[in-house]
């Protein structure tokens, strides 16, 4: 009976230490929290206390931020603060570039809110109007949180055509306009650059993309033409010679780049400045792989169906029917 008693007072006192433990966990949270509001009073206040050094407060609230965030990632996960502090800190400090970038990470990324995040990005750009950084921030919310590539594809354009980005983001942004057919977009953003860059040998890509666009334009009227016309005999043309013939087409497309549009054997219509470039691409990534496959394994591979087998990602030639001519000797592609 007495043990009994002892146990039941054990348990007594172990779940009055439990309680009271949680309820001062819950109010040093409690206070901390609003310790965190103290630090982060209204902006406006700020302003008229900053003596003229709104972006030094801004800095140092900024890391009051980082340690807020740190501290939730690693506790509650909640970051019930974190819009009111990047509010506050990007109004003190309007051209505080990170805080804008990193915030709309935080947001989107942590505290899973798209709409705060997009929405602080967004608020940054018109003091910021060279930073690529935001427009390509609210890409990547579109296209890794909302899944809707096609917004994602005109903010990447828009990050592509501002200020001097990466050339990864200009590759991504092209690719995204031709996967979801914006030409108008993609035509844009490449006038963008040639009027903004300070980059010569990027100006001269973007004059090249450019044509290259109204190619594709081009390819896409032929192939709808062809396409009539073979509903309307009955049989496809075996070229575009027979084509423009039959067809009595008043002039035929020119490439300005030196190319020539073809048939394929799919009977699609082609042309060749646009695969030849797309060649050039894909043996950048393509010599790439081949490059990671010798510094992972210390050997050239024997050949590229062994690099496809290990999951080394081979790309297709763009031109149907050929495949790449890889010499395993020298471990050259072409």
């Amino acid at each position: 009976m007495r043990r009994l008693a002892a146990a039941i007072l054990v348990v007594s006192l172990s779940f009055a230490c439990t309680t009271l433990a949680q309820r001062r966990a819950d109010t040093l949270r409690r206070e901390r929290e609003a310790e965190e509001v103290l630090y982060f009073p209204n902006e406006r206040l700020l302003k008229s206390f900053t003596c003229g050094q709104s972006s030094v407060i801004a800095d140092l609230l900024w890391l009051k931020c980082i340690s807020y965030t740190s501290r939730e990632f690693r506790g509650d996960f909640k970051f019930t603060l974190l819009d009111r502090m990047l509010g506050t800190i990007t109004r003190l400090d309007p051209y505080f570039v990170d805080a804008y970038k990193w915030g709309g990470v935080f947001l989107a990324m942590l505290k899973r809110d798209n709409d705060a995040s997009i929405e602080l990005l967004k608020s940054g750009i018109d003091d910021n109007p060279r930073s690529w950084e935001l427009p390509f921030e609210i890409a990547r919310t579109y296209i890794l949180n909302r899944h809707d590539g096609v917004m994602g594809a005109k903010w990447m354009a828009l990050a592509a055509s501002t200020g001097e980005p990466p050339q990864f983001v200009v590759d991504w942004a092209k690719n995204l306009q031709q996967k979801h057919n914006l030409g108008d977009i993609e035509r844009d953003m490449w006038a963008q650059i040639i009027e903004n860059t300070t980059d010569e040998n990027m100006r001269e890509t973007a004059k090249r993309r450019l044509i290259e666009v109204d190619l594709r334009e081009v390819c896409r009227l032929l192939d709808g033409a062809v396409k009539a016309y073979r509903a309307k005999t009955g049989k496809a043309p075996e070229s575009l010679d027979d084509f423009w013939t039959a067809d009595s087409s008043d002039g035929r497309p020119v490439d300005p780049l030196g190319g020539t549009f073809f048939i394929d054997e799919k009977g699609d219509v082609q042309n060749t400045s646009l695969l030849d470039s797309q060649v050039e691409e894909r043996l950048v990534f393509l010599r790439g792989s081949i490059n990671r496959f010798k510094e992972e394994t210390g050997a050239t591979p024997p050949n590229l169906e062994l690099m496809r087998e290990r999951g080394y990602a081979i790309p297709t030639h763009p031109y149907h029917g050929r495949e790449w001519q890889y010499d395993p000797a020298t471990g050259e592609v072409k």
